[in-house]
């Protein structure tokens, strides 16, 4: 099987969209060999490489051969291009190639060296406070737990991207798991779709948890993000949502992610 990147694999509908639509088309593939051609592709936003970490994690247990072709030098700058022979890996083409960073339910402190070390840029030209990094280290670490605590995920993909044009940090956090639909049905016994179900998640004082939340919640971080004019952006199941600022927007969507993808993007100019 072979599976075309577009032009542009950018942090939109369109972007989530495309790596659900692999999720689809690979699902039921097992001993295969799938090829990702990468030939018409001029940009990725490496946050996204936590969902392609994800996808592809899945086809190697799977027992699947990838191999990733026809990389362009800005593109192929992204991966760990030396690691690759004629397009693949030894074993486990996305630990080796794509630079995204798993993590198990017991791995705190390896989460913990990932935002502290590696997450924030290196540059001169960004002048980041304690507090923002702080309150940036706190959201990221609550979407990790959240995804053990709810979904009974067994690891955690993340990876991020900076801009430097308009000086963003993007964060983004995959699970496969259960969907927020499945969980806020079971606690409302209620049919919420995709959209429904994250919409009540983000409310204030809503949770699935039965014992009390210890944690700060999505509420939270929604109103750190809109503080920090950034934006988060869900998708769920069916259901894809995002505020940007002080609005909302949401869409559903006919082939279900089985999951979740929490995009994080904080605006780190003063």
């Amino acid at each position: 099987m072979e599976i075309q990147f577009p032009y542009k694999v950018v942090n939109n509908f369109q972007g989530y969209v495309f790596f659900s639509e692999m999720h689809h088309q690979t699902k039921n593939c097992f001993e295969e060999q799938i090829v990702l051609n990468f030939a018409n592709t001029k940009v990725i936003e490496s946050n996204l490489f936590a969902i392609l970490g994800s996808v592809i994690a899945g086809l190697e247990r799977r027992k699947n051969k990838v191999r990733l072709v026809n990389m362009q030098e800005p593109i192929q700058n992204l991966f760990n291009s030396k690691k690759l022979i004629n397009g693949s890996a030894r074993k486990y083409l996305w630990k080796c190639f794509v630079k995204c960073q798993q993590f198990a339910s017991v791995d705190e402190e390896a989460l913990a060296d990932y935002l502290e070390k590696r997450i924030f840029p290196e540059r001169p030209e960004v002048k980041l406070n304690k507090q923002l990094k702080m309150a940036v280290q706190l959201c990221v670490a609550e979407v990790y737990r959240n995804a053990f605590a709810h979904s009974n995920c067994k690891e955690v993909f993340i990876a991020h991207y900076y801009s430097v044009y308009n000086k963003k940090l993007l964060i983004s956090i995959v699970s496969q798991g259960r969907p927020f639909s499945l969980l806020v049905n079971k606690t409302l016994n209620k049919r919420l779709n995709g959209v429904g179900a994250i919409e009540w998640a983000v409310e204030n004082g809503h949770t699935t948890e039965k014992d009390a939340h210890k944690g700060i919640g999505l509420y939270t971080i929604r109103q750190f993000i809109k503080q920090n004019q950034g934006k988060i952006q869900i998708l769920s199941g069916d259901g894809v949502w995002k505020q940007v600022k002080h609005r909302s927007f949401s869409k559903l969507y006919e082939k279900e992610f089985p999951g979740s993808i929490i995009t994080l993007e904080f605006n780190l100019q003063e």
